[in-house]
C-alpha cells in the first residue's frame, strides 16, 4: 500500500512514544491495534488540468528522461521530450500514458497528494497534438553531384562554409561561425538544413564544365591560388588568375557522404585545418588527421513532421501497489486523415512498420495510408494479382500496468478467398525489436481469437473486431500485426481503421 514516507515516519514515532509512556493494554484500548497506525488510508478521486509549467517540469523529470533514452530513436525521442516542455503539449513519441506517471510521483513526493493511498485515482486533462506531415524545401545530404545549389558542411566541426570579404577587401572562403572567421552561426542541422535558415553566402552553385565543376557564389567563381595556397573569388577568370583551370574542380563523392573537392590546376583540396581552425587549399590533406572534408547538402524537398492543433484529452491513473497505473489508452489511432504510399513516411508518421516476406515483385507498395479508409492493403494492379505476404506491424504497446487490455478495430475487405482468414490474419509478438526485425521475432497467430464478424466481401461496410490481450498484461513490448496474404488467385483489398487498446469500462468476468 502506498503512503508518504514522512507520514510513515511520523506515525512510527508516535507509536514509539505511546509505547514508552503507557502500557500495551492502555495503547490498545485507547488507540486500537498498532498496525492500524501504520496504515493511513485516504482514497480520493481527483482531477486536475496541466498548465504550461507542468509540461516543462514533466520534460525535466529525471525518470522521464531515462524513459526517453531507453526508447530513443537516433535522438528523436529525447528531442520530442524537450519539445513537450517548450511547446506545452504532448506530441510525437511522448504520450501522456507513458510520461505522466513519473510526474505524478513527483507531485506525491512534494506533498500535493501526500496522503493518497491504494485505490485513489487522478484524471489528468492535458493537451495532445497528433503528428502529420508536410513538404518543405530544405538542404538535404546529396546522394550524387550534379548541377544545382549546395551547402558545403564540415562534419568535423558542424559548421558550413561561407563566402564573404575579410578586412582587406579580399574575397575569402570561411567557416560561418568559426572562432577565426566573421559571421555568426544561424543554423546547425546537417540532417535537414532549412532553406529559410540558410544564409545566402553559404549556398554555392556547382555547375558541370566538361568533366569538372565550377563552384561559385552569384557571379563570383571560386579559384585555388597555387602560389599562396589560398582561395580567390573572381568574376573575371581571364584577367584575375593565371589559367582558367584554377576555377575548375574535380568533385568526388565518398561513401560516407563527404566529398573530395580537388582543384584541377593546382591539385589543392578544400579542407578544414583543425589546428588552425580555418579552411584552406591544401595539397594531399583530404581525409588525414586534423583535416575535415566537406559534405554536400543539396537543395530539395523533404517531408517534415508538423503538429495538429493540440486538443484536450483526459487520461485516468490509479494508485496501486506498484505506483501510478495508467488506465488510459495503450494505443489509440484512427489511421485516417493522412495519405501516403511511402513505407518510411508511414513509419515516421503513424509508427506502423511495413515489412514483407519475399518482396513484392513489380508492385510499388502493398500497404498504404489512405486518408478515408485507414491502412489499406492490396496486391491487385492493372488486372494482375501478385503473390505477397505483407505485414503491417503496430506501434509498441506498454502493457506493464495493464489488467484487461482489449484491442478493438474496424475492418472491411473485398475479393478475399471465401475462407477469409486464408488471406487476412492477425498476430501478436512480445519480442519484436523494431522495424526490420519481423523475421527474428516470435509471433503468435491470434486470428481465431478475434471476436466479431469478419467481413465476407459482399460490401465495403466496416465490421468491428475485438481481441482480448489480457494474456499479455504485464508485458512492456506488445505489438499487433495484420498479415495480408495474396496469391495468383486471390488479391483482396483490406482496410483497417480506428484501432484502440484500452481497459474495458466493465472488467470481463473471470
Amino acid at each position: 500500500m502506498k503512503r508518504n514516507t514522512l507520514i510513515y515516519e511520523a506515525l512510527s514515532l508516535t507509536a514509539v512514544a505511546i509505547m514508552c509512556t503507557a502500557c500495551e493494554d492502555y495503547t490498545e484500548h485507547n488507540f486500537g491495534k498498532r498496525e492500524e497506525l501504520y496504515e493511513p488510508t485516504e482514497v480520493q478521486v481527483l482531477s486536475f488540468v496541466l498548465n504550461e509549467g507542468n509540461y516543462a517540469d514533466l520534460a525535466a523529470n529525471a525518470d522521464n528522461k531515462r524513459l526517453a533514452e531507453e526508447a530513443n530513436d537516433e535522438g528523436k525521442t529525447l528531442a520530442d521530450l524537450q519539445s513537450v516542455g517548450e511547446k506545452g503539449y504532448f506530441r510525437g513519441r511522448i504520450t501522456p500514458e507513458e510520461y505522466l506517471p513519473a510526474y505524478l510521483r513527483t507531485l506525491i513526493g512534494t506533498g500535493r497528494y501526500y496522503a493518497l493511498t491504494t485505490g485513489s485515482s487522478v484524471t489528468v486533462t492535458c493537451l495532445v497534438a497528433q503528428d502529420s506531415t508536410a513538404s518543405a524545401e530544405a538542404y538535404v545530404p546529396a546522394t550524387s553531384v550534379s548541377a544545382g545549389n549546395y551547402v558545403l558542411f564540415l562534419p568535423g566541426v558542424d559548421l558550413p562554409l561561407a563566402y564573404g570579404e575579410d578586412s582587406t577587401d579580399k574575397y575569402v572562403l570561411y567557416l560561418l561561425g568559426s572562432p577565426k572567421a566573421p559571421g555568426e552561426l544561424t543554423f546547425l542541422t546537417p540532417d535537414g538544413i532549412s532553406a529559410e535558415q540558410t544564409p545566402a553566402n553559404c549556398v554555392f552553385a556547382l555547375a558541370r564544365s566538361g568533366n569538372y565543376y565550377t563552384i561559385r557564389q552569384g557571379n563570383m567563381y571560386l579559384c585555388a591560388d597555387g602560389a599562396e595556397g589560398t582561395f580567390l573569388f573572381t568574376d573575371d577568370i581571364e584577367n584575375d588568375i593565371d589559367e582558367p583551370e584554377q576555377a575548375l574542380w574535380q568533385v568526388t563523392r565518398q561513401d560516407d557522404g563527404t566529398a573530395l573537392i580537388r582543384n584541377v590546376s593546382t591539385g589543392q583540396e578544400i579542407c578544414y585545418d583543425a589546428a588552425a581552425e580555418t579552411v584552406g587549399a591544401y595539397t594531399g590533406k583530404a581525409g588525414t588527421d586534423g583535416f575535415a572534408v566537406p559534405k554536400l547538402y543539396r537543395k530539395g524537398t523533404v517531408s517534415i513532421t508538423v503538429d495538429s492543433t493540440p486538443e484536450p484529452q483526459d487520461v485516468t491513473f490509479t494508485l496501486d501497489a506498484d505506483g501510478w497505473t495508467s488506465k488510459g489508452d495503450y494505443l489509440n489511432q484512427s489511421l485516417l486523415g493522412w495519405a501516403s504510399i511511402d513505407m518510411e513516411a508511414i513509419y515516421e508518421t503513424l509508427g506502423w512498420s511495413i515489412e514483407f516476406e519475399g518482396g513484392i515483385g513489380e508492385l510499388n507498395y502493398v500497404w498504404k495510408a489512405d486518408a478515408v479508409y485507414g491502412l489499406r492493403a492490396s496486391a491487385y494492379v492493372s488486372g494482375k494479382k501478385t503473390p505477397t505476404r505483407a505485414w503491417a506491424i503496430s506501434p509498441r504497446m506498454n502493457l506493464k500496468k495493464a489488467t484487461h487490455p482489449i484491442l478493438t478495430f474496424k475492418q472491411a475487405q473485398k475479393y478475399a478467398d471465401p475462407n477469409v482468414n486464408a488471406n487476412l490474419q492477425v498476430y501478436v509478438s512480445t519480442d519484436y525489436a523494431g522495424r526490420g526485425g519481423r523475421a527474428e521475432a516470435t509471433w503468435t497467430d491470434v486470428t481465431a481469437e478475434v471476436q466479431g464478424e469478419w467481413p465476407d466481401g459482399s460490401s465495403w461496410d466496416f465490421h468491428d473486431g475485438t481481441l482480448d490481450l489480457s494474456a499479455y498484461a504485464g508485458e512492456q513490448n506488445v505489438v499487433v500485426a495484420f498479415l495480408y496474404i495474396s496469391t495468383e488467385e486471390y488479391a483482396a483489398t483490406w482496410e483497417i481503421k480506428d484501432i484502440r487498446c484500452a481497459e474495458p469500462e466493465e472488467v470481463p468476468a473471470e
